[in-house]
């Protein structure tokens, strides 16, 4: 795939720094197919081997952005044997840097990881699953890892809105200025986000200097519209990229059908963009999916609480407990639980109307 669009001497010279920016964000294994799957990993970073002996692996997860955190992500997703069979090296710079976006939408400033942006290659190697908050991560907002640490949580606390926080995911990627992508599609997670979502066989690696492309070019082979991607819809409407896939060339072996047809949105997403706004807000006790905390799978380790930017969960006595009105519904406390202890539940008012829509 690389030697097709020119190796990877095209992207990074010798001497060169490329930081492989990969989806880390929580410290899972890697067969949970929520984190980029470090066979993948180990591929790129052999080929930027043979151009430059100063490769980097990393990423900024969910929680205090400090070398213990990374430490333990980095081994339990499989990343730090990557490092030591390829030479690559793991990123442990902690340091920050501001980053100034003239034409951003929603912020002209951000605060990113200084390692990433100082590189002389920054390279994506995203995740393609749903997001319960975005509908999709991929190439898109793989760059919001740039934000360090906590830092996310302070941004995703102003922009609770999905369209707002969409733009603020364009702004980052355009801040962070990536060089290149890779797409780990082979093992994909459809349904109500990375936790809660079936796990699908799609069989798909790809590549190139465009994440609006290539996240354009993955909606089509699970069988979805562009705009089903609120980051990418967000990017068309803003002029960042065209819609459709017409804008831009594809090489390889592309299926002229979806390899995906029955690929399923998360469920909130369904209510969300096919209500009108002013019946979502009277109906949301009945039509919204909500967090909740499991007692007996609980640990209280006090991750949830550190993620949440609404400061809505606090610690109870045998698991956590999170304040509804206070919730934006955000998820990242499900998202970033390593102990699967925080339930999605839909509620059924909702699963039927999932069902009358016939939208799976």
């Amino acid at each position: 795939m690389l030697e097709s669009l020119g190796g990877a001497g095209s992207i990074a010279g010798p001497g060169q720094t490329v930081f492989l920016k990969v989806n880390a964000a929580v410290a899972v294994a890697p067969e949970t197919a929520r984190v980029t799957h470090p066979e993948v990993v180990r591929a790129v970073a052999e080929e930027f081997r043979k151009v430059t002996d100063r490769v980097l692996i990393g990423d900024s997860p969910g929680g205090p952005f400090n070398p213990a955190l990374l430490k333990r992500v980095y081994e339990k997703n499989g990343l730090a044997e990557v490092a030591r069979q390829t030479g690559a090296e793991l990123a442990f710079d902690t340091r920050t840097v501001d980053v100034s976006l003239p034409d951003g939408t929603a912020m002209k400033r951000l605060k990113l990881c200084a390692a990433m942006v100082e590189a002389d290659r920054l390279v994506s190697i995203s995740k393609f699953k749903t997001h319960s908050y975005l509908n999709i991560t991929g190439p898109i907002k793989n760059l919001y890892g740039a934000v360090p640490g906590t830092t996310k949580f302070s941004y995703h606390s102003r922009f609770d809105n999905e369209r707002d926080f969409a733009d603020l995911i364009v702004d980052v990627h355009l801040a962070a200025r990536p060089a290149f992508h890779v797409v780990d599609a082979v093992d994909v997670i459809d349904g109500d986000g990375s936790r809660r979502g079936a796990i699908r066989k799609m069989g798909v690696i790809a590549a190139g200097a465009n994440a609006f492309a290539l996240e354009s070019l993955l909606m089509k082979l699970v069988g979805l519209e562009m705009r089903d991607s609120l980051a990418l819809r967000a990017a068309i409407e803003r002029g960042v990229c065209g819609e459709g896939t017409g804008w831009f060339e594809v090489l390889g072996d592309v299926a002229s059908e979806p390899l995906l047809s029955d690929f399923r949105l998360p469920a909130g997403s369904v209510f969300s963009e096919r209500i009108p706004a002013l019946l979502v807000e009277r109906l949301s006790r009945w039509l919204s999916a909500r967090p909740v905390p499991l007692p007996g799978a609980c640990t209280l380790c006090g991750t949830c609480v550190k993620v949440c930017p609404r400061r809505a969960v606090t610690l109870g006595e045998d698991a956590a407990l999170v304040d509804a009105g206070k919730c934006i519904r955000c998820f990242c406390c499900s998202e970033l639980c390593e102990y699967g202890a925080i339930d999605i539940r839909t509620p059924a008012l909702l699963r039927a109307f999932r069902r009358k829509v016939h939208i799976f």
